[in-house]
Protein backbone atom coordinates (compact mmCIF):
# COMPACT_ATOMS: atom_id res chain seq x y z
CA UNK A 1 0.00 0.00 0.00
CA UNK A 2 2.82 2.35 0.98
CA UNK A 3 4.55 1.54 -2.32
CA UNK A 4 1.37 2.34 -4.26
CA UNK A 5 1.00 5.71 -2.50
CA UNK A 6 4.61 6.65 -3.36
CA UNK A 7 4.03 5.76 -7.03
CA UNK A 8 0.83 7.85 -7.16
CA UNK A 9 2.54 10.86 -5.54
CA UNK A 10 5.45 10.60 -8.01
CA UNK A 11 3.06 10.46 -10.98
CA UNK A 12 1.14 13.44 -9.63
CA UNK A 13 4.32 15.53 -9.33
CA UNK A 14 5.44 14.56 -12.86
CA UNK A 15 1.98 15.32 -14.24
CA UNK A 16 1.84 18.66 -12.50
CA UNK A 17 5.26 19.66 -13.87
CA UNK A 18 4.25 18.54 -17.34
CA UNK A 19 1.10 20.63 -17.24
CA UNK A 20 3.09 23.71 -16.26
CA UNK A 21 5.45 23.23 -19.25
CA UNK A 22 2.82 22.39 -21.82
CA UNK A 23 0.28 24.97 -20.72
CA UNK A 24 2.73 27.88 -20.41
CA UNK A 25 1.17 30.26 -22.94
CA UNK A 26 4.09 32.70 -22.64
CA UNK A 27 6.51 30.30 -24.27
CA UNK A 28 6.92 30.43 -28.03
CA UNK A 29 9.26 27.78 -29.43
CA UNK A 30 9.71 29.92 -32.56
CA UNK A 31 11.12 32.90 -30.63
CA UNK A 32 14.79 33.65 -31.14
CA UNK A 33 16.73 32.85 -27.98
CA UNK A 34 19.40 35.44 -28.74
CA UNK A 35 20.10 38.26 -31.16
CA UNK A 36 23.27 39.35 -32.93
CA UNK A 37 24.12 42.61 -34.74
CA UNK A 38 23.69 41.04 -38.17
CA UNK A 39 20.16 39.94 -37.22
CA UNK A 40 19.14 43.26 -35.67
CA UNK A 41 20.54 45.57 -38.37
CA UNK A 42 18.00 44.73 -41.13
CA UNK A 43 15.15 45.69 -38.81
CA UNK A 44 16.86 48.97 -37.96
CA UNK A 45 17.25 49.87 -41.63
CA UNK A 46 13.71 48.78 -42.43
CA UNK A 47 12.31 51.06 -39.72
CA UNK A 48 14.50 53.91 -40.90
CA UNK A 49 12.98 53.53 -44.35
CA UNK A 50 9.50 53.63 -42.85
CA UNK A 51 10.21 56.73 -40.74
CA UNK A 52 12.33 58.82 -43.10
CA UNK A 53 9.18 60.59 -44.36
CA UNK A 54 7.62 61.12 -40.93
CA UNK A 55 5.80 64.42 -40.65
CA UNK A 56 5.44 64.73 -44.45
CA UNK A 57 1.80 65.81 -44.47
CA UNK A 58 2.35 68.60 -41.93
CA UNK A 59 5.49 70.01 -43.55
CA UNK A 60 3.86 69.45 -46.92
CA UNK A 61 1.08 71.82 -45.85
CA UNK A 62 3.13 74.33 -43.87
CA UNK A 63 5.73 74.66 -46.62
CA UNK A 64 3.13 75.43 -49.25
CA UNK A 65 3.19 72.22 -51.29
CA UNK A 66 -0.25 70.84 -50.41
CA UNK A 67 -3.61 72.09 -49.25
CA UNK A 68 -6.48 70.04 -47.90
CA UNK A 69 -9.13 69.14 -50.45
CA UNK A 70 -12.82 69.75 -50.04
CA UNK A 71 -15.07 66.96 -48.84
CA UNK A 72 -12.76 66.23 -45.90
CA UNK A 73 -12.76 67.70 -42.43
CA UNK A 74 -9.83 67.83 -40.05
CA UNK A 75 -6.24 69.05 -39.92
CA UNK A 76 -7.47 71.97 -37.81
CA UNK A 77 -4.41 72.11 -35.59
CA UNK A 78 -2.19 72.14 -38.70
CA UNK A 79 -4.22 74.91 -40.29
CA UNK A 80 -4.30 76.99 -37.09
CA UNK A 81 -0.65 76.37 -36.15
CA UNK A 82 -1.97 75.02 -32.87
CA UNK A 83 1.12 73.12 -31.75
CA UNK A 84 0.67 71.62 -28.30
CA UNK A 85 2.47 68.84 -26.41
CA UNK A 86 0.17 66.33 -28.08
CA UNK A 87 0.66 67.64 -31.63
CA UNK A 88 3.53 65.40 -32.73
CA UNK A 89 4.74 63.02 -29.99
CA UNK A 90 5.92 60.40 -32.48
CA UNK A 91 9.70 60.81 -32.14
CA UNK A 92 9.68 60.57 -28.35
CA UNK A 93 7.15 57.76 -28.50
CA UNK A 94 8.92 55.80 -31.18
CA UNK A 95 12.51 56.75 -31.96
CA UNK A 96 13.97 56.11 -28.51
CA UNK A 97 12.23 52.84 -27.74
CA UNK A 98 12.66 51.39 -31.20
CA UNK A 99 15.57 52.19 -33.53
CA UNK A 100 17.78 53.99 -31.01
CA UNK A 101 17.43 51.09 -28.59
CA UNK A 102 18.40 48.64 -31.33
CA UNK A 103 21.39 50.66 -32.54
CA UNK A 104 22.72 50.81 -28.99
CA UNK A 105 22.27 47.03 -28.71
CA UNK A 106 24.32 46.59 -31.88
CA UNK A 107 27.17 48.70 -30.54
CA UNK A 108 27.18 46.94 -27.18
CA UNK A 109 27.16 43.48 -28.75
CA UNK A 110 29.60 43.87 -31.64
CA UNK A 111 32.69 42.89 -29.66
CA UNK A 112 35.78 44.02 -31.55
CA UNK A 113 33.90 44.50 -34.82
CA UNK A 114 34.01 48.05 -36.18
CA UNK A 115 31.57 47.85 -39.11
CA UNK A 116 28.24 47.29 -37.38
CA UNK A 117 28.78 50.13 -34.87
CA UNK A 118 29.89 52.42 -37.73
CA UNK A 119 26.58 51.89 -39.51
CA UNK A 120 24.72 52.74 -36.30
CA UNK A 121 26.66 56.02 -36.08
CA UNK A 122 25.12 56.99 -39.44
CA UNK A 123 21.63 55.89 -38.42
CA UNK A 124 21.88 57.61 -35.03
CA UNK A 125 23.09 60.82 -36.69
CA UNK A 126 19.92 60.93 -38.78
CA UNK A 127 17.61 60.18 -35.84
CA UNK A 128 19.17 62.42 -33.22
CA UNK A 129 19.52 65.28 -35.71
CA UNK A 130 15.82 64.93 -36.47
CA UNK A 131 15.01 65.05 -32.75
CA UNK A 132 17.17 68.15 -32.29
CA UNK A 133 15.66 69.81 -35.37
CA UNK A 134 12.18 69.26 -33.93
CA UNK A 135 12.68 69.87 -30.21
CA UNK A 136 16.08 71.45 -29.50
CA UNK A 137 17.62 69.93 -26.36
CA UNK A 138 16.79 66.22 -26.04
CA UNK A 139 18.07 63.18 -24.11
CA UNK A 140 21.26 61.93 -25.75
CA UNK A 141 24.17 60.71 -23.62
CA UNK A 142 21.93 59.05 -21.02
CA UNK A 143 19.22 58.03 -23.50
CA UNK A 144 18.28 54.35 -23.73
CA UNK A 145 20.19 53.52 -20.54
CA UNK A 146 17.59 52.08 -18.15
CA UNK A 147 20.35 50.43 -16.16
CA UNK A 148 21.79 53.87 -15.46
CA UNK A 149 18.73 56.11 -15.22
CA UNK A 150 15.05 56.21 -16.10
CA UNK A 151 15.14 60.01 -16.19
CA UNK A 152 17.87 61.00 -18.67
CA UNK A 153 19.09 64.56 -18.75
CA UNK A 154 18.39 66.69 -21.80
CA UNK A 155 21.66 67.46 -23.55
CA UNK A 156 22.43 70.78 -25.18
CA UNK A 157 21.32 70.65 -28.82
CA UNK A 158 24.51 72.22 -30.19
CA UNK A 159 26.63 69.73 -28.25
CA UNK A 160 24.57 66.85 -29.66
CA UNK A 161 25.23 68.08 -33.20
CA UNK A 162 28.94 68.37 -32.46
CA UNK A 163 29.09 64.80 -31.17
CA UNK A 164 27.10 63.47 -34.12
CA UNK A 165 29.65 65.02 -36.48
CA UNK A 166 32.46 63.32 -34.55
CA UNK A 167 30.62 60.01 -34.81
CA UNK A 168 30.14 60.48 -38.54
CA UNK A 169 33.86 61.21 -38.88
CA UNK A 170 34.54 57.94 -37.05
CA UNK A 171 32.19 56.04 -39.37
CA UNK A 172 33.79 57.57 -42.47
CA UNK A 173 37.25 56.54 -41.27
CA UNK A 174 36.07 52.98 -40.61
CA UNK A 175 34.35 52.65 -43.98
CA UNK A 176 37.42 54.06 -45.67
CA UNK A 177 39.69 51.57 -43.91
CA UNK A 178 37.34 48.75 -44.90
CA UNK A 179 37.48 49.70 -48.58
CA UNK A 180 41.08 50.85 -49.01
CA UNK A 181 43.37 48.77 -46.77
CA UNK A 182 44.33 45.07 -46.78
CA UNK A 183 43.69 44.89 -43.05
CA UNK A 184 40.19 46.30 -43.42
CA UNK A 185 39.46 43.88 -46.25
CA UNK A 186 40.58 40.75 -44.39
CA UNK A 187 40.44 41.31 -40.61
CA UNK A 188 37.66 39.80 -38.53
CA UNK A 189 37.34 43.22 -36.91
CA UNK A 190 35.95 44.44 -40.24
CA UNK A 191 33.92 41.37 -41.15
CA UNK A 192 30.34 41.88 -42.23
CA UNK A 193 27.42 39.82 -43.52
CA UNK A 194 26.33 41.63 -46.66
CA UNK A 195 22.84 40.15 -46.47
CA UNK A 196 22.15 42.20 -43.35
CA UNK A 197 22.62 45.45 -45.28
CA UNK A 198 19.31 46.18 -47.03
CA UNK A 199 20.60 49.57 -48.14
CA UNK A 200 23.90 49.05 -49.95
CA UNK A 201 24.43 45.29 -49.75
CA UNK A 202 27.79 45.73 -48.06
CA UNK A 203 29.13 48.41 -50.41
CA UNK A 204 31.06 50.51 -47.91
CA UNK A 205 32.26 53.03 -50.45
CA UNK A 206 28.59 54.04 -50.67
CA UNK A 207 28.20 54.00 -46.88
CA UNK A 208 31.19 56.34 -46.68
CA UNK A 209 29.61 58.74 -49.17
CA UNK A 210 26.28 58.66 -47.36
CA UNK A 211 27.93 59.37 -43.99
CA UNK A 212 29.81 62.30 -45.50
CA UNK A 213 26.68 63.68 -47.18
CA UNK A 214 24.70 63.45 -43.95
CA UNK A 215 27.59 65.19 -42.21
CA UNK A 216 27.42 67.99 -44.80
CA UNK A 217 23.69 68.39 -44.09
CA UNK A 218 24.43 68.87 -40.38
CA UNK A 219 27.30 71.25 -41.10
CA UNK A 220 25.15 73.38 -43.41
CA UNK A 221 22.45 73.65 -40.74
CA UNK A 222 24.91 75.80 -38.79
CA UNK A 223 25.57 78.55 -41.35
CA UNK A 224 24.00 81.15 -39.03
CA UNK A 225 25.85 80.17 -35.87
CA UNK A 226 29.35 79.37 -37.13
CA UNK A 227 31.60 81.17 -39.57
CA UNK A 228 32.24 79.73 -43.01
CA UNK A 229 35.85 79.23 -41.92
CA UNK A 230 34.73 77.14 -38.94
CA UNK A 231 32.39 75.09 -41.12
CA UNK A 232 35.12 74.59 -43.72
CA UNK A 233 37.34 73.25 -40.95
CA UNK A 234 34.67 70.74 -39.97
CA UNK A 235 34.51 69.45 -43.55
CA UNK A 236 38.20 69.60 -44.36
CA UNK A 237 39.09 66.16 -43.05
CA UNK A 238 36.45 64.27 -45.02
CA UNK A 239 35.62 66.38 -48.11
CA UNK A 240 37.94 64.25 -50.25
CA UNK A 241 35.89 61.14 -49.52
CA UNK A 242 33.10 62.47 -51.70
CA UNK A 243 29.32 62.49 -51.49
CA UNK A 244 26.51 60.32 -52.80
CA UNK A 245 26.28 60.22 -56.60
CA UNK A 246 22.76 58.74 -56.74
CA UNK A 247 19.77 58.51 -54.42
CA UNK A 248 20.57 56.49 -51.28
CA UNK A 249 17.77 53.93 -51.15
CA UNK A 250 16.85 50.80 -49.25
CA UNK A 251 14.50 47.85 -49.45
CA UNK A 252 14.12 45.04 -46.93
CA UNK A 253 12.39 43.05 -49.67
CA UNK A 254 9.08 44.82 -50.20
CA UNK A 255 6.31 42.58 -51.52
CA UNK A 256 2.63 42.85 -52.39
CA UNK A 257 1.53 41.61 -48.97
CA UNK A 258 -0.11 43.26 -45.99
CA UNK A 259 2.43 45.38 -44.12
CA UNK A 260 5.23 44.58 -46.58
CA UNK A 261 4.86 47.19 -49.32
CA UNK A 262 6.91 50.35 -49.66
CA UNK A 263 5.66 52.46 -46.69
CA UNK A 264 5.39 55.72 -48.63
CA UNK A 265 3.39 54.00 -51.34
CA UNK A 266 1.23 52.31 -48.71
CA UNK A 267 0.30 55.74 -47.33
CA UNK A 268 -0.07 57.80 -50.50
CA UNK A 269 -0.58 55.25 -53.27
CA UNK A 270 -2.47 52.01 -52.79
CA UNK A 271 -2.86 49.33 -50.18
CA UNK A 272 -1.19 45.98 -50.72
CA UNK A 273 -4.36 44.66 -52.35
CA UNK A 274 -4.62 47.52 -54.83
CA UNK A 275 -7.10 49.90 -53.16
CA UNK A 276 -6.26 53.60 -53.52
CA UNK A 277 -5.64 55.17 -50.11
CA UNK A 278 -7.72 58.07 -48.80
CA UNK A 279 -4.69 60.36 -49.02
CA UNK A 280 -5.22 60.44 -52.78
CA UNK A 281 -8.35 62.52 -52.33
CA UNK A 282 -7.26 64.43 -49.22
CA UNK A 283 -4.31 66.47 -50.55
CA UNK A 284 -4.43 68.94 -53.41
CA UNK A 285 -2.13 71.45 -55.10
CA UNK A 286 -1.40 74.43 -52.85
CA UNK A 287 -1.93 77.84 -54.46
CA UNK A 288 1.52 78.99 -53.28
CA UNK A 289 3.37 76.12 -54.97
CA UNK A 290 1.14 76.48 -58.02
CA UNK A 291 2.03 80.15 -58.39
CA UNK A 292 5.73 79.55 -57.77
CA UNK A 293 6.17 76.84 -60.39
CA UNK A 294 3.97 78.71 -62.85
CA UNK A 295 6.08 81.86 -62.46
CA UNK A 296 9.20 79.84 -63.30
CA UNK A 297 7.44 78.04 -66.16
CA UNK A 298 8.62 74.90 -64.39
CA UNK A 299 7.87 71.67 -66.26
CA UNK A 300 7.80 69.74 -62.96
CA UNK A 301 4.41 71.28 -62.13
CA UNK A 302 2.60 69.04 -64.62
CA UNK A 303 4.61 66.04 -63.46
CA UNK A 304 3.90 66.59 -59.79
CA UNK A 305 0.16 67.23 -60.18
CA UNK A 306 -2.72 66.12 -62.37
CA UNK A 307 -5.95 67.98 -63.19
CA UNK A 308 -9.21 66.91 -61.62
CA UNK A 309 -11.52 65.00 -63.94
CA UNK A 310 -14.12 67.78 -63.62
CA UNK A 311 -11.74 70.74 -63.79
CA UNK A 312 -12.98 73.72 -65.82
CA UNK A 313 -11.47 74.37 -68.27
CA UNK A 314 -10.78 70.69 -68.83
CA UNK A 315 -7.19 69.76 -68.14
CA UNK A 316 -6.44 72.85 -66.08
CA UNK A 317 -4.73 72.75 -62.70
CA UNK A 318 -6.89 74.27 -59.99
CA UNK A 319 -5.23 74.92 -56.63
CA UNK A 320 -6.39 75.66 -53.09
CA UNK A 321 -5.03 77.96 -50.39
CA UNK A 322 -3.98 76.34 -47.13
CA UNK A 323 -6.63 76.75 -44.45
CA UNK A 324 -9.49 77.31 -46.85
CA UNK A 325 -12.54 75.90 -45.14
CA UNK A 326 -15.85 76.15 -46.91
CA UNK A 327 -18.15 74.67 -49.52
CA UNK A 328 -16.92 72.77 -52.56
CA UNK A 329 -16.76 75.98 -54.60
CA UNK A 330 -14.37 77.66 -52.17
CA UNK A 331 -12.63 74.40 -51.30
CA UNK A 332 -13.09 71.99 -54.24
CA UNK A 333 -12.42 68.30 -53.87
CA UNK A 334 -9.96 66.44 -56.08
CA UNK A 335 -12.48 65.83 -58.83
CA UNK A 336 -11.99 69.55 -59.52
CA UNK A 337 -8.79 70.57 -57.73
CA UNK A 338 -5.46 69.21 -58.91
CA UNK A 339 -4.33 66.14 -57.00
CA UNK A 340 -0.82 64.82 -56.66
CA UNK A 341 0.45 62.37 -59.26
CA UNK A 342 2.27 59.15 -58.38
CA UNK A 343 5.41 60.18 -60.29
CA UNK A 344 7.41 60.95 -57.10
CA UNK A 345 6.40 57.69 -55.39
CA UNK A 346 6.31 55.15 -58.22
CA UNK A 347 9.20 54.40 -60.57
CA UNK A 348 6.70 53.68 -63.35
CA UNK A 349 4.35 56.54 -62.41
CA UNK A 350 2.89 58.79 -65.08
CA UNK A 351 1.18 62.18 -64.88
CA UNK A 352 -0.60 61.85 -68.21
CA UNK A 353 -4.29 62.77 -68.14
CA UNK A 354 -6.36 62.88 -64.95
CA UNK A 355 -5.97 59.30 -63.80
CA UNK A 356 -3.16 58.29 -61.47
CA UNK A 357 -1.07 55.47 -62.91
CA UNK A 358 1.90 53.49 -61.66
CA UNK A 359 2.75 51.09 -58.86
CA UNK A 360 5.36 51.87 -56.23
CA UNK A 361 4.57 48.96 -53.91
CA UNK A 362 7.94 47.28 -54.49
CA UNK A 363 10.06 50.39 -55.08
CA UNK A 364 13.04 51.16 -52.86
CA UNK A 365 12.66 53.94 -50.28
CA UNK A 366 14.70 57.10 -50.78
CA UNK A 367 16.60 57.84 -47.58
CA UNK A 368 18.72 60.66 -49.02
CA UNK A 369 18.19 62.18 -52.45
CA UNK A 370 20.99 62.91 -54.87
CA UNK A 371 19.34 66.26 -55.67
CA UNK A 372 19.69 67.37 -52.05
CA UNK A 373 23.34 66.27 -52.02
CA UNK A 374 24.02 68.46 -55.06
CA UNK A 375 22.32 71.52 -53.58
CA UNK A 376 24.15 71.06 -50.28
CA UNK A 377 27.44 71.03 -52.16
CA UNK A 378 26.42 74.03 -54.27
CA UNK A 379 25.70 76.14 -51.19
CA UNK A 380 28.82 74.90 -49.38
CA UNK A 381 30.99 75.81 -52.38
CA UNK A 382 29.32 79.21 -52.75
CA UNK A 383 30.09 79.94 -49.08
CA UNK A 384 33.69 78.70 -49.35
CA UNK A 385 33.08 75.67 -47.12
CA UNK A 386 33.97 73.23 -49.91
CA UNK A 387 36.02 73.69 -53.04
CA UNK A 388 34.57 73.15 -56.49
CA UNK A 389 32.14 74.73 -58.93
CA UNK A 390 28.89 75.81 -57.26
CA UNK A 391 27.20 76.34 -60.63
CA UNK A 392 27.83 72.76 -61.74
CA UNK A 393 26.43 71.34 -58.50
CA UNK A 394 23.43 73.68 -58.71
CA UNK A 395 22.64 72.51 -62.23
CA UNK A 396 23.25 68.87 -61.26
CA UNK A 397 20.67 69.25 -58.51
CA UNK A 398 18.08 70.62 -60.92
CA UNK A 399 18.84 67.89 -63.47
CA UNK A 400 18.53 65.19 -60.80
CA UNK A 401 15.17 66.58 -59.75
CA UNK A 402 13.96 66.79 -63.35
CA UNK A 403 15.00 63.17 -63.92
CA UNK A 404 13.14 62.07 -60.80
CA UNK A 405 10.07 63.97 -62.03
CA UNK A 406 10.39 62.31 -65.47
CA UNK A 407 10.66 65.62 -67.32
CA UNK A 408 11.76 64.90 -70.91
CA UNK A 409 14.76 66.70 -72.35
CA UNK A 410 14.53 65.73 -75.97
CA UNK A 411 14.09 67.38 -79.33
CA UNK A 412 12.30 69.64 -80.08
CA UNK A 413 11.60 71.14 -76.65
CA UNK A 414 14.64 70.25 -74.54
CA UNK A 415 12.65 71.29 -71.48
CA UNK A 416 15.46 70.88 -68.95
CA UNK A 417 18.06 72.71 -71.02
CA UNK A 418 15.68 75.58 -71.69
CA UNK A 419 14.77 75.79 -68.02
CA UNK A 420 18.42 76.01 -66.97
CA UNK A 421 18.94 78.88 -69.41
CA UNK A 422 15.89 80.87 -68.28
CA UNK A 423 16.63 84.22 -66.63
CA UNK A 424 15.17 83.37 -63.21
CA UNK A 425 16.98 80.02 -63.01
CA UNK A 426 20.31 80.43 -64.82
CA UNK A 427 23.38 80.36 -62.59
CA UNK A 428 25.43 83.54 -62.44
CA UNK A 429 28.74 83.23 -60.63
CA UNK A 430 28.98 87.02 -60.38
CA UNK A 431 25.96 87.38 -58.12
CA UNK A 432 26.46 88.33 -54.46
CA UNK A 433 26.38 85.42 -52.00
CA UNK A 434 22.85 86.06 -50.74
CA UNK A 435 21.47 85.89 -54.27
CA UNK A 436 23.37 82.68 -55.01
CA UNK A 437 22.03 81.10 -51.82
CA UNK A 438 18.51 82.24 -52.74
CA UNK A 439 18.70 80.52 -56.14
CA UNK A 440 20.02 77.32 -54.55
CA UNK A 441 17.40 77.17 -51.78
CA UNK A 442 14.50 77.90 -54.15
CA UNK A 443 15.53 75.09 -56.49
CA UNK A 444 16.17 72.78 -53.54
CA UNK A 445 12.68 73.60 -52.26
CA UNK A 446 11.12 72.64 -55.59
CA UNK A 447 13.15 69.43 -55.73
CA UNK A 448 12.19 68.49 -52.15
CA UNK A 449 8.51 68.15 -53.05
CA UNK A 450 6.80 65.06 -51.62
CA UNK A 451 9.85 62.98 -50.61
CA UNK A 452 11.92 65.51 -48.66
CA UNK A 453 9.63 68.24 -47.31
CA UNK A 454 11.14 68.22 -43.82
CA UNK A 455 14.37 69.55 -45.30
CA UNK A 456 12.45 72.48 -46.78
CA UNK A 457 11.05 73.17 -43.31
CA UNK A 458 14.58 73.24 -41.89
CA UNK A 459 15.92 75.40 -44.74
CA UNK A 460 13.08 77.87 -44.21
CA UNK A 461 13.93 78.21 -40.51
CA UNK A 462 17.61 78.59 -41.37
CA UNK A 463 17.40 81.00 -44.33
CA UNK A 464 13.86 82.42 -44.38
CA UNK A 465 13.52 80.99 -47.89
CA UNK A 466 11.34 80.64 -49.75
CA UNK A 467 9.53 83.77 -48.62
CA UNK A 468 6.02 82.69 -47.54
CA UNK A 469 4.47 85.87 -48.94
CA UNK A 470 6.27 85.93 -52.28
CA UNK A 471 5.29 82.84 -54.28
CA UNK A 472 7.17 84.08 -57.34
CA UNK A 473 10.15 85.06 -55.12
CA UNK A 474 9.84 88.66 -56.34
CA UNK A 475 6.49 90.29 -55.49
CA UNK A 476 4.21 90.09 -52.48
CA UNK A 477 1.00 88.25 -53.33
CA UNK A 478 -1.68 88.34 -50.63
CA UNK A 479 -3.87 85.90 -52.54
CA UNK A 480 -1.36 83.05 -52.79
CA UNK A 481 0.72 83.02 -49.62
CA UNK A 482 2.27 79.95 -48.04
CA UNK A 483 0.68 80.90 -44.71
CA UNK A 484 -2.68 79.55 -43.60
CA UNK A 485 -5.91 81.33 -44.51
CA UNK A 486 -7.97 79.51 -41.87
CA UNK A 487 -10.91 81.83 -41.14
CA UNK A 488 -10.81 81.82 -37.34
CA UNK A 489 -8.73 80.76 -34.38
CA UNK A 490 -5.24 80.88 -35.90
CA UNK A 491 -2.84 80.92 -32.96
CA UNK A 492 -0.29 83.09 -34.78
CA UNK A 493 -0.06 83.47 -38.54
CA UNK A 494 3.49 82.27 -38.58
CA UNK A 495 5.09 78.90 -39.34
CA UNK A 496 6.10 77.29 -36.01
CA UNK A 497 9.83 77.06 -35.30
CA UNK A 498 10.08 74.41 -32.55
CA UNK A 499 7.90 71.74 -31.01
CA UNK A 500 6.86 71.45 -27.36
CA UNK A 501 8.02 68.30 -25.60
CA UNK A 502 5.36 65.57 -25.49
CA UNK A 503 3.12 65.55 -22.44
CA UNK A 504 4.43 62.19 -21.21
CA UNK A 505 7.86 63.75 -20.68
CA UNK A 506 6.37 65.94 -17.95
CA UNK A 507 5.02 62.82 -16.28
CA UNK A 508 8.00 60.48 -16.68
CA UNK A 509 10.91 62.93 -16.72
CA UNK A 510 9.49 66.16 -15.39
CA UNK A 511 12.58 67.76 -13.83
CA UNK A 512 14.74 67.38 -16.92
CA UNK A 513 11.99 68.29 -19.38
CA UNK A 514 11.17 71.42 -17.40
CA UNK A 515 14.84 72.37 -17.28
CA UNK A 516 15.00 72.18 -21.08
CA UNK A 517 11.89 74.36 -21.36
CA UNK A 518 13.29 76.90 -18.90
CA UNK A 519 16.52 77.10 -20.92
CA UNK A 520 14.53 78.49 -23.86
CA UNK A 521 13.44 81.47 -21.78
CA UNK A 522 9.98 81.74 -23.32
CA UNK A 523 6.57 80.81 -21.90
CA UNK A 524 5.57 77.18 -22.44
CA UNK A 525 2.23 78.18 -23.94
CA UNK A 526 0.62 77.37 -27.27
CA UNK A 527 0.76 81.00 -28.42
CA UNK A 528 4.42 81.48 -27.55
CA UNK A 529 6.67 78.43 -27.30
CA UNK A 530 6.25 76.96 -30.84
CA UNK A 531 6.88 80.40 -32.36
CA UNK A 532 9.46 81.95 -30.02
CA UNK A 533 11.58 78.96 -28.92
CA UNK A 534 14.53 78.11 -31.17
CA UNK A 535 16.76 75.18 -32.03
CA UNK A 536 20.37 76.34 -31.66
CA UNK A 537 20.98 76.79 -35.40
CA UNK A 538 17.87 78.98 -35.89
CA UNK A 539 18.80 82.55 -34.98
CA UNK A 540 15.77 84.24 -36.49
CA UNK A 541 14.31 87.04 -34.35
CA UNK A 542 11.17 86.32 -32.33
CA UNK A 543 9.25 88.83 -34.40
CA UNK A 544 9.18 87.37 -37.91
CA UNK A 545 8.80 89.76 -40.82
CA UNK A 546 8.45 88.62 -44.40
Amino acid sequence: MKKLIIILITLAVIGSTGCENWLDVNYNPNDATSATPDLVLPGVLKTWGAQVNDFATTTGAWMGYWAHAGGWSGWYTTKKYEVTSSFYPGPFDGYYIDVLTDTKFIRENSGTNFIYPAITHVVDAWYFARLVDLYGDVPYKEANSPGVTLTPVYDDDAEIYADLIVRLDTAIAIFNRKTTTPYGATSADYSFKNASDVMFGGDFAKWKQLANTLKLRLVMRMTNVKSNTELASLMSGTASHGFITADATLSPGYSASSGKTNPLWNTFGKSYDGVATTANTQYALNAYFHEKLSSYDDPRLRQYFQPGVSAVPAGSLISIRLGTDGDLVVQPNTTVAAGYSWVPIAADGSAEGSTKTGNGALDRVKVFTYAEACFLQAEAIARGILSGDAGIQYENGIKASMTAAKVPNTDPDFLVDEYLLSTAVAWDGGLPLDQKVKKIIIQKYIANYFVNTFESYCDYRRTGLPNPKKPDDVEYDQENEMLSYYPSGIIRRQIPRLFPYPIQEFTLNKVNAQAAVDAQGVPFTTDSYPFDARVFWDNAPKTITY
